[in-house]
């Protein structure tokens, strides 16, 4: 017995001891350094960039406060005090005249020392990254080099037209240089200012109306490159604006039917850079895209002003092509192409308003509208359905208020034109849109149908019915409404549309509400009853029909 126990007992400590062996390894792995675990690349990436994003966030949400004293002391203040500099120079040179101290070529001469100065001086500025004040310095030298020359052709008559005109380019040439080295939009901005103004700056006894706007084009084109490449969107701008304002200033003062062709290439070479510009532009910016918009409009301003209908209409047409391109081309890129469509709307409405008459060709815009509208949902655009409601309410509005003096006319033809784009409308807007909208749409539109429709009733029989007599009248607009009311019933009944029902039970209301409070006074008893009787019965139908459909 005894030694059964003794062995139960060393087979208990030998199975501890194995335990004991166990729990060491364990131990030992627990202890020893553990291998790398190299994670997904994928998940690699995203623990990488999550420092970097709260960071970001981090840098976000703490916002830098305004140093004013740098904006008022190191930006603003060198360029406003650069100005005042400058005409104090000028002033200095006037007294120095004045005084006699100082000679025409001597006041030349330190003109042209002190803008080498300011451009010297403006540099090491820069270099030692003080920006805006070298920039300022810089930037002034320009002005003070045209000035110069300036005085030096018009005032002291020590240099020729051709020459004055040389040196002036050569001095917008190292402002565009300038602008490109120091990448200084303001400096491209002083250099722009001036090189518009210079052909004003030389005295010239036979003026070159073809060297000017060719002057003023090719400035344009090259200061619109370097807005563009350098992506300065003030100077892209301003660039514009300045061409248009300089050729409409000479326009005004030469006002000759001869430079009017030139002014008509320049103003659609600037459109055709634009829209170069705008295309040829790999992300889509928004200054680029409305400074075309509003170049189209202002070119068709000028196409009036200096062209012929047959000329315009034929730049219309091709503009319209192009545009059409354009949008073909950029189609991948949904922005760009809604853009386009947006610059062919335009296009095609300022076609359309050479081509023909208002009076004879409005329903060409109720049906540019609606076109428009269509574009607008397929594409969600915001701005073309503007368009859309501008185009189609105004030239409907037009149609509306136009009376219909003949039943066999283009009004009546415009109106049935309105009433039929109505319903297009309403199903545009159907397929383009939520199923909870469509109930809004189709009783919104059907009202509105219902309403012009019966005005157009109205106005069709007066004008058929104005040799009749007034009681005649009376009886046959009558039954105009009552025909109304029963085909929009029977419309309602087909289920082409529900709300059509509605419609033709309040027509059918509004005549009975006609008979009593307008019509009475103005009708034979027999008349009245057979009215009443026809009317009553209807109503039974209608109500009966209600009935079986429950």
């Amino acid at each position: 017995m005894e030694k059964e126990r003794i062995e139960e007992l060393e087979r208990k400590i030998s199975s501890l001891e194995e335990d004991v062996a166990k729990l060491k390894s364990l131990v030992y792995k627990t202890n020893s350094p553990r291998p790398a675990v190299h994670a997904p690349p994928k998940q690699r990436q995203e623990t990488t960039k999550r420092p970097a994003q709260t960071a970001a966030k981090s840098s976000q949400a703490i916002e830098e406060p305004v140093d004013w004293e740098k904006v008022l002391f190191q930006t603003w203040l060198p360029r406003i005090f650069i100005f005042v500099f400058i005409i104090g120079v000028l002033w200095g040179f006037k007294a120095a005249s004045d005084y006699g101290l100082m000679n025409e070529k001597a006041k030349v001469v330190l003109g042209f020392v002190l803008s080498i100065g300011f451009a010297v001086t403006g540099h090491f500025q820069i270099k030692k990254s003080r920006l805006v004040l070298g920039q300022v310095l810089v930037g002034g030298a320009i002005p003070i080099l045209m000035l110069t020359t300036f005085a030096m052709h018009s005032l002291y008559h020590l240099a020729g037209p051709t020459l004055a005109f040389m040196l002036n380019a050569t001095w917008i040439t190292l402002g565009i240089a300038a602008t490109v080295f120091y990448r200084s939009q303001a400096l491209g901005i002083i250099s722009a200012v001036g090189g518009v103004l210079v052909p004003f700056l030389i005295e010239s006894n036979s003026p070159n109306a073809l060297v000017f706007i060719g002057y003023e084009t090719f400035l344009y084109i090259a200061f619109l490159y370097v807005a563009v490449k350098q992506k300065y969107s003030i100077l892209y701008v301003l660039s514009a604006v300045l061409l248009n304002l300089t050729l409409l200033i000479y326009y005004s003062f030469v006002g000759d039917n001869d430079v009017k062709g030139l002014l008509g290439m320049a103003i659609l070479i600037q459109h055709l850079c634009l829209l170069s510009s705008f295309f040829l532009s790999k992300s889509v910016l928004q200054i680029y895209a409305f400074t075309l918009l509003s170049s189209l409009a202002v070119t068709y301003g000028w196409l009036l002003a200096v062209f012929d209908d047959g000329t315009t209409t034929l730049v219309l047409l091709a503009l319209v092509i192009i545009y059409v391109l354009g949008a073909y081309a950029v189609r991948s890129s949904k922005e760009k192409f809604e853009f386009f469509i947006t610059y062919l709307i335009v296009a095609v409405a300022f076609f359309i308003h050479q081509l023909v008459d208002l009076r004879e060709g409005v329903i060409l815009y109720v049906i540019q509208g609606l076109a428009v509208y269509y574009i607008a949902m397929t594409y969600k655009n915001l701005l073309h359905q503007l368009f859309s409601y501008t185009i189609y309410i105004l030239s409907a509005t037009y149609i509306l208020v136009t009376p219909i003096e003949q039943v066999l006319s283009l009004p009546t033809l415009n109106w049935l034109v309105v009433l039929a784009s109505i319903l297009v409308f309403i199903w545009i807007s159907i397929q383009k849109t939520e199923k909870d909208e469509h109930d809004t749409f189709k009783i919104g539109g059907s009202i509105v149908f219902s309403i012009l429709s019966l005005i157009f009733a109205t106005e069709v029989t007066v004008a058929g019915t104005t040799d009749l007599s007034a009681n005649t009248q009376t009886l046959i607009m009558t039954a105009v409404w009552l025909v109304l009311s029963i085909a929009a019933f029977i419309i309602g009944s087909l289920k082409m549309f529900k709300t059509a029902t509605y419609v033709g039970v309040g027509i059918l209301f509004l005549t009975l509400f006609k008979l009593v409070l307008y019509d009475l006074p103005f009708i034979p008893m027999a008349i009245r009853a057979l009215l009443f009787i026809v009317l009553g019965a209807i109503g039974l139908i209608i109500s009966r029909l209600f009935y079986k459909k429950k």
